[in-house]
């Protein structure tokens, strides 16, 4: 896609912010959060109280995604009200959001970057260790338990504290960092022991399960480069895939977090509307649009060896031919 058509899609659409976004999303977890109370209070000794985990991996992952929203200023244009949602998102999610923020700009200024990009950290790192522990790590792999999720939630947390290293005294940083510890240190606290172990448990290795199944696609077996290469915004559908969901998984479950390669040609723009770029960009890029139908890339990932799954696509014709910024 050349800059005329990008700048032609971002002015055809109405991409502003609304007021309405985010008291509406925040009524939905409140929704989510009763039904987990609901369901442990009205269900004593019943299966279906334990019904609450999936709910609270759902809410762990809007929260990471709106995070994400607010580290592109995306969630209020008020400075102050995008941040402060963006740390509480991040504690409910585990992510310590100041810095994750400053690893996240980091990511989409070297998309596709083997080198420089910190979302590629495992693809550097995995091919480097013993024959041995690659083994160790695939056995893992293709039991569905999340171990490719965990570490890179581990590395993240690791750039985390190497920017707070750098950043001593800076107060937000401070607060990114403890939040999540502050968050669920209290839940687990005051939480009934049965209650942390059959829905906070479960809820967690779900929600790590999720960030597998919908995060992994967008940026594995796809072209990638060396060196000081990286692409505009319109040419960065080169090193992103999209995935298509159900409408309703789509809008509730993970924010539209799965049209990704219209947010990463379109960062700026909420994800309320990024299901509306999809028609004009898939239209625009034709064959060039990558994307993933319902989970097939899971489905057939799951059974390889841990190497073969973080192995890069060949660099193609196309992609030598782009526009690349130095």
């Amino acid at each position: 896609m050349d800059r005329a058509t990008y700048i032609k899609i971002r002015h055809s659409l109405n991409l502003e912010q609304e007021v309405s976004a985010l008291p509406i999303y925040l009524l939905q977890n409140a929704a989510l959060i009763l039904g987990i109370i609901f369901l442990w209070r009205q269900f004593e000794g019943s299966w279906i109280r334990y019904l609450g985990g999936p709910f609270v991996s759902v809410f762990m992952f809007r929260s990471f995604g709106v995070m994400h929203e607010a580290v592109h200023n995306a969630v209020s244009k008020n400075k102050f009200i995008n941040d402060a949602v963006g740390i509480v998102s991040g504690a409910a999610g585990l992510f310590p959001y100041e810095t994750w923020r400053k690893s996240h700009l980091s990511h989409h200024h070297w998309s596709g970057n083997v080198e420089k990009d910190s979302v590629m950290g495992l693809v550097l790192a995995v091919p480097k260790m013993s024959l041995q522990s690659q083994r160790f790590l695939s056995r893992i792999w293709k039991t569905w338990f999340p171990i490719l999720a965990i570490l890179q939630h581990v590395v993240f947390w690791q750039i985390s504290l190497k920017i707070y290293r750098q950043n001593v005294g800076s107060i937000k940083v401070l607060m990114s960092l403890v939040a999540p510890i502050l968050f669920w240190g209290t839940l687990l606290l005051m939480a009934p022991l049965e209650f942390s172990l059959g829905v906070l448990g479960p809820a967690l290795f779900l929600f790590f399960v999720a960030i597998e199944v919908v995060n992994l696609p967008h940026h594995l077996q796809l072209p990638q480069f060396r060196g000081e290469e990286k692409f505009p915004a319109w040419q960065q559908y080169l090193t992103v895939r999209s995935c298509a969901y159900p409408k309703w998984i789509a809008r509730f479950v993970v924010l539209n977090f799965n049209y990704h390669i219209e947010h990463h040609m379109f960062p700026d723009v909420p994800w309320y509307h990024l299901d509306k770029l999809h028609g004009p960009v898939r239209q625009a890029l034709g064959d060039s649009y990558n994307t993933d139908p319902y989970f097939r890339w899971i489905l057939e990932n799951k059974p390889k060896d841990i190497v073969a799954v973080l192995a890069p696509a060949e660099i193609n014709n196309t992609s030598s031919q782009v526009e690349r910024v130095s």
